[in-house]
C-alpha cells in the first residue's frame, strides 16, 4: 500500500473516530480521559495532526482499544493482527457471549 503521511493521518483518524462512535463516547469524554483538548481530538480524527505515539497511547486507552487497531489496515492480515482484532471485538461482550464464541472457536479448531 503506497501511502503518504497526510493519507496515513486521515486513515488513522477515521479509524479512531469509528471506534469512538461505536463505543458511544463523545470527543469531550475522550479529551478529558486523555488530558487533551477537544480541538486536538477533532483535528486528530480529521487527519490534520500527526499524533505522537504518546498521544496515540493516551487516546487508545481513553476508549479502551489497542494502538494496533489503528494501524492494522496498513499491514496484510497476519495471525497477530487478526487475533488482536478478534480479542478487541470480544472483550466488550458479556461473559456468556464470550463463552459462546470460545466454544465456537474450539469446535472449529477440532473440525
Amino acid at each position: 500500500m503506497d501511502l503518504d503521511l497526510k493519507e496515513a493521518n486521515k486513515v488513522i483518524g477515521k479509524t479512531y473516530k469509528d471506534f469512538r462512535k461505536r463505543k458511544n463516547i463523545t470527543q469531550e469524554e475522550v479529551a478529558n480521559k486523555a488530558d487533551l483538548t477537544p480541538e486536538y481530538l477533532s483535528k486528530f480524527e480529521n487527519g490534520k495532526y500527526n499524533a505522537s505515539i504518546y498521544n496515540i497511547i493516551l487516546l487508545c486507552k481513553a476508549i479502551n482499544i489497542s494502538p494496533i487497531q489503528l494501524i492494522s489496515s496498513f499491514f496484510d492480515d497476519t495471525p497477530d493482527t487478526l487475533v488482536a482484532s478478534i480479542a478487541d471485538e470480544v472483550k466488550d461482550m458479556n461473559v456468556s457471549d464470550q463463552k459462546l464464541i470460545l466454544e465456537l472457536i474450539k469446535r472449529l479448531k477440532n473440525k
